[in-house]
């Protein structure tokens, strides 16, 4: 019963902050938020629940792939900070990720992706993509309208990302030990 009620205030204060990011938009009495603004939510969630090793910059920065910015509402990640550290949201040119604290690569799955992902093997960077991404340390899907999401913790702990027990009981499912793929 007591893991029961964690689990039930743990997502609650998921919600509560996703809701602090969301504004509430409401057409024709209904409530509508759209898809890009939940991913955007889900992201800074994810940076909140997630800790690196400490690279002595004061910005955290969100990486979207070129052409992904229209996936996410970065309007709602401005000017957020999380745990004293600014938040950034950059597209990385020429796919150079090393200021990258998390990646978010969508559905991205071309040579130059793969490429890319190869080189952050191993590196502290938290690569969150949709879909079934393989090297994604968590993989966001909508369903109904709805995101869920799950996580690779095998994926995490080689690039030395810690994710939170609070967001993994979050999340559909959880990999915990390497199965060979």
């Amino acid at each position: 019963m007591h893991l029961r009620l964690q689990v039930m205030l743990t997502r609650r204060a998921f919600l509560l902050l996703a809701a602090s990011l969301l504004p509430i938009l409401r057409s024709h009495g209904e409530d509508v938020i759209p898809i890009s603004d939940m991913r955007a939510a889900y992201l800074y969630n994810f940076a909140v629940f997630t800790e690196w090793p400490d690279n002595g910059r004061d910005t955290l920065n969100i990486c979207l792939l070129p052409g992904q910015a229209t996936l996410v509402n970065v309007r709602l990640l401005a000017s957020k900070q999380i745990n004293g550290r600014t938040l950034r949201i950059i597209e990385p040119m020429q796919r150079d990720t090393d200021e990258c604290q998390l990646l978010y690569i969508g559905k991205a799955t071309d040579s130059g992706t793969r490429q890319m992902l190869t080189r952050l093997a191993g590196s502290p960077v938290l690569i969150v993509g949709e879909g079934s991404q393989s090297q994604a340390m968590i993989q966001m899907n909508v369903e109904n309208k709805r995101l869920s999401f799950n996580v690779d913790l095998v994926q995490s702990r080689r690039a030395n990302v810690t994710i939170s027990s609070k967001l993994l009981r979050l999340a559909k499912t959880v990999r915990k030990e390497d199965d060979g793929t």
